[in-house]
C-alpha cells in the first residue's frame, strides 16, 4: 500500500490506546507511537513529524507540558490534545503554553478525528509550500529591484491564500457534512454529483439557510479542482464600491488608499472554484464585467494597463427570483443565462421534514462535543415539537436552536429553550383548535410577528429579529413589507 507523506506521532501511557490508534490510522498515515512524554520527545527530536497527538493525563509529564516542550523544539507541526475531563483550565493552559491547534474529548470518534487531522495537515502543507516558495525566491533573485517587487506581490498573494485557507478550515467545522435521507434532497445530491465532474457554471437557488453554500462546497470537493482554492464572496455583505476591487483586484495608486497592488478573488481562485453567494445583489453596473469573465475568462484589475486571464469555475447562489429581477431591470438577462447553465434548487426544510430528526441528532452531537457535554437523551415531545415548527430560517435556524439548547441543557438530556417550546406549543394548539393547517404565508407572518414582539419590534442589529430568525436583515425587511406587517402603534423599525 502507498505510504502517506504525513507522519503522526501519538503519545499515550495506555498501551491499548496506542495499538487501537495505530490500527485505525496506519492505513493512511505513517503513525509513530510513544508510551510516555519523554519517549515522545526523543522520537520528535530524531524524526520529522507533521502532527502530534497526545493524551493530557500521563505520569511524569502532562500533555500540556509535553506540548510546551514540543513547541520550543519546533513550532510548525500541528498539536492536538486529547482529554477526557473537559477541564477549562487545562484547555486554557494548552492554548497558552502548548499553542495547540485543537483539543478533542475522549473517547474520540474516528470520522471526527480524521476530519480534524485533514484540516490540521492542510495548514501544514501550506506552511511547507510557503517555505519552498520563499526559499526559491531567495535563491533565484538576481535583480534586487525587480525581485523586491516580485517578493511583495507573491507575499501579498500568499498571505491572502493563507487567510482564505484558514477561513475555509474554520468554516468546514460549522457544517462539514450533508445530513439527509429525504427523497427530495437525494435528487438534489444526485444532480450535484452529476455536475461536479464537469466545469459547467452552477446556479444554486433556494431560501436563506437551506444549505446553498454546503452544496457549492460539495461541487468543488467532487470536482477535479478539489486540490485548488475554493474562494467565497458574499455579494450582499460588501458595499457596491468595494465589490469590484474585491473580485478583480487593483493596482497601486488605482484609487485613494490603494498603497499597494492587490490581487482579487478571481486571481486567488485560479484553477479552482469561486462561489458568488447572493448573486442577486450583485451591482448592475458591474454585471458586464462579470459577464466578461464568464465568457472570455479575463478581466482588468482596477488601474491596470493589461488584461488578466484566469481559469476559474463559477458557482453562484441566490435566494431571490432572478427571472423576476431580469424583468424588473435589476439583473442582466445575458448574465442570468450564462449563470443558469446548470440550476440546482435547494428545498426548504419544511419540504423535507423527515430529515429533521437526523439533523437534530447531528447538531446535538456536534455541539455536545464543542461544549464539552455528553447528551444521550432527546424526548419524543421535543422531536414532535421541532418537526411541527415551520422553520422559516431553515437548517440555519434549526442549528442555532439546537446549539442554544445544548448550552442550556443540564445532565445528559437535551433541553430546548422554554420560549421556543412555548411558541411551538402555541402553534400546535392553534392548529388543533381550528382543525386545519394555516397557509404557508399565514404561518410565516405569525412567526415573524412573534420574533418582532420578542425583540420589541427591532429588525436590525444584534438584538434584532433578523438575528433571532437567522436571516439577512434586508430579506426580513422585504418579507415584512410583502406580508404587510405593521407595528401596533403604526411605526415600523
Amino acid at each position: 500500500m502507498e505510504q502517506s507523506l504525513y507522519t503522526i506521532l501519538y503519545v499515550d501511557d495506555e498501551e491499548i490506546n496506542l495499538k487501537f490508534f495505530s490500527a485505525t490510522f496506519s492505513w493512511e498515515y505513517n503513525v509513530l507511537t510513544a508510551s510516555s512524554a519523554q519517549a515522545g520527545l526523543a522520537i520528535f527530536k530524531e524524526q520529522e513529524v507533521d502532527l502530534v497527538v497526545a493524551d493530557q493525563r500521563m505520569p511524569g509529564m502532562s500533555g500540556v507540558d509535553f506540548f510546551e516542550q514540543i513547541y520550543q523544539l519546533n513550532p510548525e507541526p500541528a498539536r492536538i490534545l486529547l482529554t477526557g475531563y473537559g477541564d477549562l483550565e487545562t484547555i486554557v493552559q494548552a492554548v497558552n503554553k502548548g499553542r495547540i491547534f485543537h483539543f478533542f474529548q475522549k473517547p474520540w470518534v474516528e470520522e471526527e478525528l480524521q476530519t480534524l487531522f485533514t484540516r490540521a495537515l492542510q495548514i501544514r502543507t501550506l506552511q511547507r509550500e510557503n517555505s519552498r516558495l520563499i526559499l526559491h525566491l531567495q535563491k533565484t533573485n538576481e535583480d534586487l529591484s525587480r525581485a523586491l517587487g516580485e517578493v511583495e506581490s507573491l507575499t501579498t498573494l500568499l498571505e491572502e491564500e493563507n487567510q482564505l485557507l484558514r477561513e475555509e478550515v474554520n468554516e468546514s467545522f460549522k457544517f462539514d457534512e450533508i445530513v439527509s435521507s429525504s427523497p427530495v434532497f437525494q435528487e438534489v445530491l444526485h444532480r450535484t454529483e452529476r455536475v461536479a465532474s464537469t466545469d459547467a457554471t452552477v446556479l444554486i437557488t433556494g431560501e436563506t439557510g437551506t444549505g446553498k453554500e454546503l452544496l457549492a462546497r460539495a461541487v468543488h470537493r467532487l470536482s477535479h479542482r478539489r486540490q485548488k482554492p475554493f474562494i467565497k464572496i458574499n455579494c450582499a455583505a460588501l458595499p457596491a464600491q468595494l465589490i469590484e476591487s474585491e473580485l478583480f483586484g487593483h493596482e497601486k495608486g488605482a484609487f485613494t488608499g490603494a498603497n499597494a497592488a492587490r490581487p482579487g478573488r478571481f486571481e486567488l481562485a485560479h484553477q479552482g472554484t469561486i462561489f458568488l453567494d447572493e448573486i442577486g445583489d450583485f451591482p448592475l453596473e458591474l454585471q458586464a464585467k462579470l459577464l466578461r469573465v464568464l465568457q472570455e475568462g479575463e478581466f482588468d484589475r482596477l488601474g491596470a494597463t493589461r488584461t488578466t486571464k484566469v481559469d476559474v469555475r463559477i458557482i453562484a447562489a441566490t435566494h431571490i427570483d432572478l427571472n423576476a429581477a431580469v424583468k424588473q431591470g435589476h439583473f442582466r438577462s445575458d448574465l442570468f443565462y450564462r449563470l443558469n447553465v446548470f440550476p440546482i434548487h435547494t428545498p426548504p426544510l419544511r419540504s423535507r421534514k423527515e430529515d429533521i430528526p437526523l439533523l437534530i441528532r447531528h447538531f446535538v452531537r456536534k455541539y455536545s462535543v464543542k461544549n464539552g457535554k455528553v447528551i444521550r437523551r432527546i424526548s419524543k415531545k421535543t422531536f414532535q415539537l421541532l418537526q411541527a415548527h415551520h422553520w422559516p430560517g431553515n437548517i440555519r435556524e434549526l442549528e442555532n436552536i439546537i446549539e442554544r439548547g445544548v448550552i442550556m441543557s443540564k445532565g445528559d438530556k437535551f433541553k430546548v429553550d422554554n420560549w421556543l417550546l412555548e411558541d411551538l406549543s402555541n402553534e400546535l394548539a392553534i392548529e388543533d383548535q381550528n382543525g386545519k393547517i394555516g397557509s404557508l404565508e399565514e404561518n410565516e407572518r405569525s412567526h415573524i410577528v412573534r420574533a418582532l414582539q420578542k425583540t420589541n419590534w427591532r429588525v436590525t442589529g444584534d438584538q434584532g429579529a433578523a438575528r433571532l430568525l437567522q436571516i439577512n436583515e434586508r430579506t426580513l425587511q422585504s418579507r415584512i413589507r410583502k406580508l404587510q406587517i405593521h407595528r401596533p402603534n403604526g411605526i415600523d423599525d
